[in-house]
């Protein structure tokens, strides 16, 4: 696996974490955030859709064809810790909710810079920049 490959492997272990708890412990993962709710299926459904994704992040960080995604994904990530600081600073969720969100931006942060290391060893190729 290359670095970028390596930090997007790894990441899908703290996906997955999140999206198991959601769907099996969904009271008390809301709670630690201080959200209640009256139904959870829908969060549960949610859980299984991170389940989901960690198991994409498993297959593409063992390929490094995926040098497109991995590239996304340290916009994605970096950006939600910007939305929820930004959510909490409008009084929408709890503070609380940063810490989740820093692993994110610390996951981007390593994805970065193992791509741009990754590059620089030529250990991915250049893959041309296209449009989404």
């Amino acid at each position: 696996m290359s670095r970028a490959g390596k930090s997007i492997f790894y990441f899908g272990f703290w996906v997955l974490l999140c999206g198991v708890s959601l769907m099996f412990f969904p009271e008390f993962s809301l709670a630690t955030v201080k959200i209640h709710l009256s139904d959870y299926i829908t969060v549960r459904i949610f859980g299984l859709v991170l389940v989901y994704l960690s198991i994409y992040y498993f297959v593409a960080g063992r390929h490094p064809s995926f040098h497109p995604l991995f590239r996304t994904t340290v916009f994605t990530r970096s950006s939600a810790f910007l939305v929820v600081v930004l959510f909490v600073l409008l009084g929408l969720a709890s503070p609380v909710m940063i810490g989740f969100v820093v692993v994110d931006a610390l996951g981007a942060l390593w994805t970065g810079i193992a791509l741009w290391r990754d590059k620089k060893d030529g250990a991915l190729a250049d893959f041309p920049r296209t449009s989404i």
